[in-house]
């Protein structure tokens, strides 16, 4: 009953938190200088037909007016018409939403995974040999730029040694169902990954050290235990909150990070769209966008402080 009631009250809590994200997603994009209809009709458009598309875009009334039909419509599910492809945005943005999602959770797959792994080798012997050589790893991993990371990656593994696809989802000749999407996946995720694999090795690393430094870890190491079974019956145990609140707080930062890997391995996610739309001053679309990354990060926060609170020790 005290986690749903926690998750109840954490649901609740978020709803403010999403309206204050609406109003910075629309501020943010309606202040941008410029001209929306300019950008529209271009400059050999008259004044009439300028004025004309600002009265039908609502262009011409408050900012508050403005938010408040937005934010109306939003509500329905309606995010607006790209400007761009004259389509609904929220149709263009399904299938985009779902392959962004694709990438992250392949992403994510591999931050907790080896994350964790060079979390519990380098905490659990620190100051060895081992712990020096994965500080300096994740040392390496978090000063990568990823548009770079990614160059270096493509030029090797997709066109040097031929290991891996250098763009899309799946074979255009041929698809291959999920293991041709996996194959596709790989350098993708690997790259997106890289930052965030440092920062929750770091973290959790830190947390690791402290919890080994505990009496009852020195105590259980009086009795005779083995190192093995301090790190992973009670060490790891009370790691875990620290490693899940570190790692929910990924999948925001790895949704919206997508945008720099989609574009070098051309992956059909929100990523990629953003930036077109962006180029193309597509106000509706990149609002969306937006928009729908941050409604991710603030999910990805919530399921982050539900799993911190079921695996707290002190709760179970």
């Amino acid at each position: 009953m005290q986690i749903l009631q926690f998750t109840f009250m954490r649901m609740l809590s978020a709803i403010p938190v999403l309206i204050g994200v609406t109003i910075i997603v629309f501020l943010a994009v309606q202040l941008v200088p410029g001209d929306i209809a300019l950008s529209i009709l271009g400059r050999m458009a008259s004044q009439e037909q300028l004025q004309a598309l600002r009265e039908q875009m609502g262009l011409d009334r408050s900012l508050v007016v403005q938010y408040g039909i937005w934010f109306t419509a939003l509500l329905q599910g309606d995010i607006g018409v790209s400007l761009s492809q004259q389509l609904p945005v929220a149709g263009i943005l399904g299938p985009k939403i779902i392959n962004s999602l694709i990438l992250m959770a392949g992403s994510l797959f591999i931050v907790l995974v080896f994350g964790f792994l060079l979390a519990v080798l380098s905490g659990a012997k620190f100051r060895s040999i081992t712990d020096r050589v994965v500080v300096v790893i994740t040392l390496v991993l978090a000063s990568l730029p990823a548009f770079w990371l990614g160059i270096i990656m493509l030029y090797f593994f997709g066109f040097k040694w031929k290991l891996f696809p250098i763009s899309g989802m799946y074979n255009v000749a041929s698809p291959g169902g999920f293991w041709d999407l996996i194959h596709h996946l790989i350098l993708p995720a690997a790259v997106t990954a890289a930052g965030s694999v440092a920062v929750v090795a770091r973290v959790t690393r830190s947390r690791m050290i402290d919890v080994m430094a505990q009496p009852y870890i020195l105590a259980g190491k009086a009795r005779g235990l083995k190192q093995s079974q301090l790190v992973l019956r009670h060490a790891v145990r009370n790691t875990l909150p620290t490693f899940a609140s570190i790692g929910g707080l990924q999948i925001g930062y790895l949704f919206g990070g997508v945008i720099f890997t989609e574009i070098i391995f051309n992956w059909p996610g929100i990523g990629l769209q953003v930036y077109d739309a962006i180029l193309q001053r597509d106000i509706p679309m990149i609002q969306g966008c937006v928009l729908v990354v941050a409604v991710v990060f603030v999910i990805g926060n919530l399921l982050s402080d539900i799993a911190v609170y079921a695996l707290d020790p002190k709760k179970g």
